[in-house]
């Protein structure tokens, strides 16, 4: 599943209990209210992802309101949480001088985001609930449900912020050793993880097949671009890790029809990342 996480550097989270429609945002009742602002963040900040959150259906904090979160995701990140009395405030919120470098009070535990958007994919929400659930109890503070992540045939699938790094099936009893490993700023299972949300998919194949093949989990190691891009299907990709910097081809290749989706009934093909390291002939596959 390495090289499927969803590629967004910034997030905007909005607290809102209500149920979700398929199209979570776009289709939220107040969304009108702030769509045009919406769109002028997204010029400015073409990587921003908007997410609803929640910590149980119909579950509202009152102590100040509606909570918005902005976060910049990475190794370097920031974090501003912001309270307001109305959606319609959401659009005083300065979005894109909140995600500029700058004084911001990063979580002493991470949040960790689970989907379970059930109108968007049954399987999101029969799947993901427990796990969330799970979440909630282990770590209360941190904890959240939340709209569409994107990969559901992924479900359980999460997101730990301010890290970045997006898992696909999960299961509840793991959600302890989840949120452990990013305290002590560790990536979770290898063999559960999609990727950083901050890299390209062809750089987070590459950084997954990386840390097996260097049995690294430090989470603030593992930097990642694409250098030539000379063939669609085809990327030149540098990682830097553990002091070094490697090298490696990474070619997106058609893999085996699945179900992608518990709505669909057809299988899809899937994508196969298969990761050359330009130091010797070892390639890694990876599905997508």
């Amino acid at each position: 599943m390495a090289g499927t996480a969803t590629e967004a550097s910034c997030w905007l989270l909005i607290e809102d209990p209500s149920p979700w429609a398929r199209k979570a945002v776009e289709e939220a009742a107040w969304y009108p209210d702030i769509a045009n602002t919406v769109q002028q963040w997204r010029t400015e900040v073409p990587t921003l992802r908007i997410q609803l959150i929640r910590r149980a259906l119909t579950t509202w904090d009152r102590r100040g309101a509606i909570r918005c979160v902005v976060v910049r995701a990475g190794i370097d990140p920031v974090v501003h949480t912001r309270r307001v009395s109305d959606y319609a405030d959401v659009a005083a919120l300065n979005v894109p001088k909140l995600l500029q470098r700058g004084p911001s009070t990063l979580p002493e535990a991470p949040l960790v985001l689970t989907c379970t958007n059930g109108r968007r994919d049954a399987c999101c929400a029969k799947w993901g609930r427990p796990v969330a659930t799970a979440a909630r109890q282990a770590h209360p503070e941190g904890a959240w449900q939340t709209s569409h992540l994107g990969g559901h045939r992924f479900a359980p699938t999460a997101l730990v912020l301010p890290s970045g790094m997006h898992y696909g099936w999960l299961d509840a009893e793991a959600v302890p050793t989840v949120v452990a490993a990013h305290q002590e700023r560790t990536v979770y299972s290898l063999s559960h993880c999609r990727g950083r949300v901050t890299q390209k998919r062809p750089v987070q194949a590459a950084c997954v097949a990386l840390r097996k093949r260097l049995h690294c989990t430090a989470l603030d190691d593992g930097m990642g671009q694409i250098v030539a891009h000379p063939h669609e299907s085809v990327w030149q990709v540098a990682v830097q890790m553990q002091g070094r910097t490697y090298r490696a081809q990474v070619q997106a290749q058609p893999g085996p029809a699945f179900r992608h989706s518990c709505r669909s009934d057809t299988p899809k093909p899937s994508t196969v990342w298969q990761v050359a390291w330009e130091d010797e002939s070892q390639r890694i596959d990876s599905r997508a």
